[in-house]
């Protein structure tokens, strides 16, 4: 098919990006997380087709490198947890959604973060808020306590998905809780009145990165269910389906939206791959394969 050569050809382009060194000097740290044509967006794409190993070795030696020391170790909810030091000061600072993202990718292609930067995991454990999820905004913390469905995906994707041994007291915990935040959320909901917080999140959307979507939340659940041992939201669950019927066809599930909408708050520029994948109306293979394992879930 054609639409498959251009995917190999968009892949080749972004393997030939990532193994130039350039993109992920002290120089360059900012410019690797350039919405959208950063280096690491080329990674998280490859990561979310399935792709992951095809990512040059050499580009997660410095994404590796650029994490252990050009970010800021700490997230910045006060004036205590400001850098102070000149060379501190020029460090990234990152958010909850986005160092989960990166964990992930790395962590996928078989490095041990857990022992390589323990920091990380314990940032996404630390952040959680009462209502079980968490949220990129600094205040949150200090005066509404409220999380954000974007913002908690990611870190719960990044626990439960990688860890490969028992769950500890406080992993199970921070499990639990996030799926019982999506849970009282319906997936999309607001708790005050039951509306659908953004319409956009029924769109299916392809690559997410830190994005959210209905099937996002779904497939989330559904593992949660399986690794936990917990029953399994099957109404919730059913619910979504239903939300999702216009993206479904014979085929597959359709792709519904980009996040990269140049006419949205996240426009940019983007890249040959990224291009490839997304297109609004494509029955995405990635999308697809992740609906089936729900509906497999749900027959089981």
């Amino acid at each position: 098919m054609q639409t498959n050569q251009t995917i190999h050809w968009a892949i080749e382009e972004s393997i030939k990006f990532l193994e130039c060194a350039t993109n992920f000097t002290i120089d360059h740290g900012q410019f690797s997380r350039q919405k959208w044509d950063g280096a690491w967006w080329h990674m998280a794409a490859l990561y979310e087709m399935g792709e992951v190993s095809r990512i040059p070795e050499s580009a997660i030696h410095r994404a590796k490198h650029l994490l252990k020391t050009q970010v800021w170790q700490t997230f910045i909810i006060s004036t205590d947890d400001q850098p102070t030091s000149e060379s501190d000061k020029m460090k990234l600072d990152c958010c909850h959604c986005e160092l989960a993202v990166f964990y992930m990718i790395i962590m996928a292609y078989g490095c041990n973060l857990d022992e390589e930067l323990p920091w990380i995991r314990e940032w996404l454990l630390k952040h959680q808020l009462p209502d079980g999820g968490l949220n990129c905004e600094p205040e949150a913390y200090t005066h509404s306590q409220k999380s954000s469905i974007i913002s908690t995906l990611p870190p719960l994707e990044a626990i439960l998905f990688y860890t490969n041994r028992e769950f500890t007291e406080q992993e199970a915990i921070f499990l639990d809780e996030g799926a019982r935040y999506l849970i009282e959320h319906r997936l999309v909901c607001s708790k005050q009145n039951g509306s659908v917080i953004d319409r956009d999140w029924l769109k299916p959307c392809f690559p997410r990165f830190f994005e959210y979507d209905i099937l996002r939340g779904m497939f989330f659940l559904a593992e949660w269910s399986r690794r936990r041992n917990k029953p399994l939201p099957v109404g919730l669950l059913l619910e979504g389906l239903e939300r999702l019927k216009p993206s479904i066809e014979a085929g597959g599930l359709r792709v519904g939206r980009q996040i990269f909408d140049p006419q949205g708050p996240w426009g940019g520029h983007t890249f040959p791959l990224l291009q490839a994948v997304a297109g609004i109306g494509f029955v995405s293979p990635y999308l697809t394969r992740q609906l089936n394992q729900v509906i497999e879930r749900l027959r089981a």
